[in-house]
């Protein structure tokens, strides 16, 4: 992957994390509504997200890029658990949530911005992976 194509999929990442963060912190006010601990978790999403638009363009090593992919999976696994199972805890606990088209939206951008991340991971130059010959 080329210089100017792996920079495009950068600034690509970034903007779809700070469009999460945006989602986040767009339904915060009604989880804060329904619970101290919902509308929390949607700031520290929101905060998470934005930050890591900022430093996937600073510093995009494989850890980076790993810690954006697990990070934006398992809040994509919490959202299918509670349209699925339910809500893990608080007091709408074991509640199905209904599925929404901003939830939607969310989760098409952060599947994007995962899939893409991991483009970028496979292609990252040979400089910053690690080697496994050395460590016999």
């Amino acid at each position: 992957m080329g210089q100017t194509s792996r920079q495009r999929l950068l600034s690509a990442a970034a903007v779809l994390s700070l469009l999460a963060a945006l989602i986040h912190v767009w339904v915060m006010p009604e989880h804060f509504a329904e619970w101290w601990g919902y509308g929390l978790f949607f700031l520290v999403a929101a905060a998470a997200q934005a930050l890591f638009a900022v430093v996937v363009l600073k510093a995009p090593t494989p850890a980076i890029l790993g810690a954006g992919i697990v990070g934006n999976v398992a809040i994509i696994v919490l959202w299918a658990s509670t349209r699925t199972v339910g809500i893990p805890l608080g007091p709408h606990a074991g509640e199905v949530e209904a599925v929404g088209a901003i939830d939607v939206v969310s989760k098409l951008v952060e599947l994007a911005l995962v899939l893409m991340l991991a483009v970028l991971l496979r292609h990252a130059p040979q400089s910053t992976r690690v080697s496994m010959r050395g460590a016999r």
